[in-house]
């Protein structure tokens, strides 16, 4: 008559190499879950280890470069010799470190921002709801209707991290008529006093390279004009205006009149 303890020790056995097998498994799942891995290799579904799921845990490989514990972790726990706390019950955790791979809001969260200090705008709403992008210069400009000073006009502008436009090529000077196709300041002037007479070198409020202009025939010529207090005064700040051999050319005017303006951003904030 055989005895019963051997067929116990037999099972006993061939359930322990089943335990030791499975071990190894997770092991080696764990390894290729680092490095250059995909960490989402194993998917989000639950995954049967000797007998039993992990269905407890919410992804083997989840958003944190971690695989999950739940209920089903035991095993790897026991081979890995860390109990963790990756899942809702006594699992294990295993983190990939540097090697894990952040993905939907945890990777959103970490990513540079595209439109830092100094880098090219495309979307001018940051700055004003009404605000135009030009994609040959890659600007964005704002026209302003209010009736202001040259001075008022320029503040304006540099209150909203702006500067009175500048017209660098042809291309820009008929976007900026496009935009107002009346009398509106550009960031030019010749810096004289008002009450001094004769034009002056104008320069670019933002002290770029005055290459490029469109003045009408005969101007600048510094016209003498009322001063808003009394006496006379002179034209020391450009415009575009309708008149002259065509549309949009540039003229200079008296400083203190009040017109329109339009206001240029380079670059983001």
């Amino acid at each position: 008559m055989l005895k019963p303890l051997p067929q116990f020790r037999s099972r006993a056995l061939a359930a322990r190499g089943c335990g030791l097998a499975s071990s190894a498994l997770w092991l080696v799942f764990a390894a290729t879950g680092c490095g250059t891995a995909d960490p989402n290799l194993f998917g989000t579904g639950s995954l049967e280890l000797g007998g039993r799921s992990n269905a407890g845990s919410p992804s083997v490989a989840g958003s944190s470069g971690e695989l999950g514990g739940g209920s089903g972790g035991e095993a790897f726990a026991a081979a890995a010799g860390n109990s963790g706390s990756g899942g809702s019950g006594p699992g294990c955790t295993f983190s990939c470190g540097a090697g894990g791979r952040k993905t939907g809001a945890a990777a959103d969260a970490g990513a540079p921002d595209q439109a830092g200090s100094g880098s090219e705008l495309m979307d001018c709403s940051a700055f004003a709801a009404d605000a135009t992008y030009s994609a040959e210069t890659k600007h964005c400009y704002l026209l302003d209707d209010e009736q202001r000073t040259f001075a008022e006009a320029e503040k304006h502008c540099k209150d909203l991290h702006a500067h009175l436009v500048t017209l660098g090529s042809e291309a820009e000077d008929a976007f900026a008529w496009s935009m107002h196709s009346d009398e509106h300041w550009i960031g030019s002037q010749d810096g004289k006093p008002a009450k001094e007479s004769g034009a002056g070198r104008y320069t670019w409020v933002t002290n770029e390279p005055f290459e490029f202009t469109n003045w009408s025939r005969e101007q600048p010529n510094a016209s003498k004009t009322d001063c808003v207090d009394s006496g006379a005064c002179y034209e020391h700040c450009a415009f575009q205006w309708k008149g002259g051999e065509h549309d949009g050319q540039w003229n200079d005017r008296y400083c203190m009149h009040t017109i329109a303006s339009i206001c240029e951003w380079e670059h983001a904030p």
